[in-house]
């Protein structure tokens, strides 16, 4: 256990307490999830010597557990203790940045605009809240300041503020012997660092330039000699990396995820305390001549040098050549990383993906919490049709595995899926459907999106038999560009767990596609909150198969919230008769001219807030449900927002 703070005031220590407990208590969660998935692959993996090490993970996760939760309770006590102890006297009244109103920290003139001190009130000068006794700050996030404060002002105070303003100019050569975190993120018109800058900052350890528009950092960099965090993310002119920064010995934490830069530094190497590293590294195409006179994007031995790292996200473009002649040799690096436990990687073929997971201990010893893999070759890909709000879907997942023109089912692919939460296949050249994936390895996906897999008939085959749970922790499905599929499920019935979670459908631009729901799957779909189909011509019902006169006596669907139904000019029907979405607010209706009625119940959904459609459409519909036609409800609708 990490030594704790001495020595500070009764709210400090309360503080850093409750951030002990706090991160106990993520580490505890962790923990229970390994087990419960150790747990849920002894019912899966009937090898024995597999179950065997699975048993012996297991039994160092209890211990692991028994001893946090020990480590918790002496937190626990020690903070009841504290707060039983703490008077009612503001501790840190009067002692942070005492008659700042007096000091005139200028942020400019009235003249000009700018605000000054006397401008700002002192709580939003100070955030005593969360530093300890006698932190001195400077305080000026979020004012529209076009100016930095005076080069005075920079002199005796331990943290800078200065985020989310409009900075063009930082001042030549400040003095900040005491500065520790300076924070100047989200500066967009920041373009440069002044050459001198970091020369008298001695004590600085946190840096925070992220989405600023600078290219490279100064030489004075190297002066940051217990700097122990930079951040430059996003930060989309960085085109070099400086040699020097292998100077900074005590960096833990350097971030250059959505950066530009043409290659890594060999320097970087010395970075011996570095455990979080991301990286984006530019693209080269084939034509560019630049590639040819390049460096490899990360030379040998720099990712084993950094032995202490628990974070590695890299960031390629696909269609790099130098990334292929490298990334062979790096995947044997990364799998020398005994303390990993977040990884982002593009391998490009599916062998490189069984050699790290054959090499690597954290993947063989379950502590590879959170894993970004993409796996197949990009080469020859078009531009996605992934719109953004799925990428960031498939993104928010702590384990995604993507699958790009893949062939077969590779074994390593099926163990990797195992463990993934979002699962992206795009252009499989032979599968026929999801299952064939294995039903037991999709036990624990909560995202799929599938796309332009041309063989591919059915989503799921379920004629494994009712008795089989199949994607039970689905939650969001995506499917598009799919030109042979016919239906989403065949075979029944169904377990009442199959897809029972599931709470977000989208079908798009499948031309084959006549049956998405039967009677059964709807009996399981009491979550499903969205619905979303597009450009399907060949659907006419939204139900098919046979209907039963006591299927017509109780509610579907009823969590439906939000139904668009876009470009399926062969749709009569919505329901075939069935009571559907009790609770549906928004429907969205375009190109769908064959669609006459919409609800079939006496009455319109309660919750109905919006009615979306052509006017041409809305005139023609036949409201059969009771009552007038409600034209409040009616909305014209925009073209571009099919």
């Amino acid at each position: 256990m990490k030594a704790r703070p001495h020595g500070r005031g009764p709210k400090i220590k309360i503080l850093y307490t409750e951030a002990w407990i706090r991160r106990l208590e993520k580490r505890k969660g962790q923990i229970e999830d390994t087990i419960e998935e150790l747990r849920g692959e002894l019912e899966v993996d009937q090898n024995q010597d597999a179950t065997e090490l699975i048993h012996e993970e297991l039994h160092r996760e209890l211990e692991d557990l028994g001893r946090v939760e020990a480590e918790k309770e002496l937190f626990r006590r020690e903070l009841e203790a504290l707060k039983h102890a703490k008077t009612r006297k503001a501790v840190l009244s009067n002692e942070i940045l005492p008659g700042v109103e007096n000091q005139g920290i200028n942020f400019g003139d009235e003249e000009s605009g700018k605000q000054t001190a006397s401008d700002i009130d002192r709580h939003e000068l100070i955030n005593e809240n969360i530093q300890p006794k006698g932190r001195l700050i400077l305080f000026g996030a979020s004012l529209e300041l076009t100016e930095p404060p005076k080069v005075e002002d920079w002199e005796n105070v331990e943290e800078i503020c200065l985020m989310d303003n409009e900075l063009s100019v930082l001042p030549e050569n400040p003095k900040c012997p005491i500065l520790s975190s300076l924070f100047l993120q989200r500066n967009y018109k920041l373009r440069t660092v002044p050459p001198s800058f970091f020369d008298y900052m001695p004590a600085l350890e946190i840096l925070n330039l992220s989405r600023t528009s600078i290219k490279f950092l100064p030489e004075s960099i190297i002066r940051l000699v217990s700097l122990k965090r930079l951040f430059l993310n996003h930060c989309y002119c960085f085109m070099i990396l400086t040699p020097r920064v292998g100077e900074l010995k005590q960096l833990e934490v350097l971030d250059l995820e959505g950066t530009e830069i043409f290659d890594v530094p060999e320097q970087v190497k010395k970075l011996s305390n570095l455990i979080c590293l991301e990286l984006s590294l530019y693209g080269f195409t084939s034509t560019d001549s630049r590639a040819k006179r390049s460096n490899a994007m990360v030379s040998g031995g720099v990712i084993s040098s950094l032995y202490q790292l628990e974070e590695l996200n890299i960031d390629v473009n696909t269609a790099d050549q130098r990334w292929n002649a490298c990334v062979e040799a790096i995947v044997y690096e990364v799998a020398e990383l005994e303390w990993l436990n977040t990884l982002k990687f593009y391998f490009p073929t599916v062998e490189l993906l069984g050699e790290f997971m054959f090499y690597s201990l954290p993947w063989r010893r379950r502590s590879l919490k959170r894993f970004r893999f993409t796996v197949g070759d990009h080469v020859n890909r078009d531009m996605s049709r992934l719109t953004p709000d799925v990428e960031f879907e498939l993104e928010r997942w702590d384990r995604c595995l993507k699958y790009i023109n893949g062939v077969d089912v590779p074994i390593c692919l099926m163990n990797a899926l195992q463990r993934a939460y979002a699962f992206l296949l795009q252009r499989h050249a032979t599968v026929k459907m999801l299952s064939d994936f294995g039903i037991l390895n999709l036990k624990r996906l909560k995202c799929c999106v599938l796309g332009e897999c041309n063989e591919v008939q059915e989503i799921i085959d379920a004629s494994v038999g009712a008795d089989t749970v199949i994607l039970a922790s689905l939650e969001y499905l995506y499917v598009y560009y799919m030109k042979n599929l016919r239906s989403i499920w065949t075979g029944s019935p169904l377990h009442q767990k199959s897809l029972s979670l599931l709470k977000s459908l989208t079908l798009r631009t499948c031309p084959m596609l006549t049956t998405i729901f039967t009677v059964e799957l709807l009996q399981n779909l009491h979550n499903l909150e969205v619905l979303t189909v597009e450009d399907c011509p060949s659907v006419i019902n939204l139900v098919s198969g046979e209907i039963y006169v006591w299927n017509k006596t109780s509610d579907f669907l009823p969590s439906l919230i939000r139904m668009s139904l876009h470009y399926m000019p062969g749709l009569v029907s919505i329901s075939s008769g069935l009571l559907i979405a009790p609770k549906l607010e928004l429907v969205s209706i375009y190109d769908c001219p064959d669609l006459k009625t919409l609800f079939i119940d006496e009455a319109y959904p309660k919750n109905l807030r919006k009615i979306k459609g052509e006017r041409s459409w809305w005139d023609a519909l036949e409201w059969t449900s009771g009552g007038p036609k409600p034209d409040d409800l009616f909305v014209e609708i925009n073209i571009l927002d099919c």
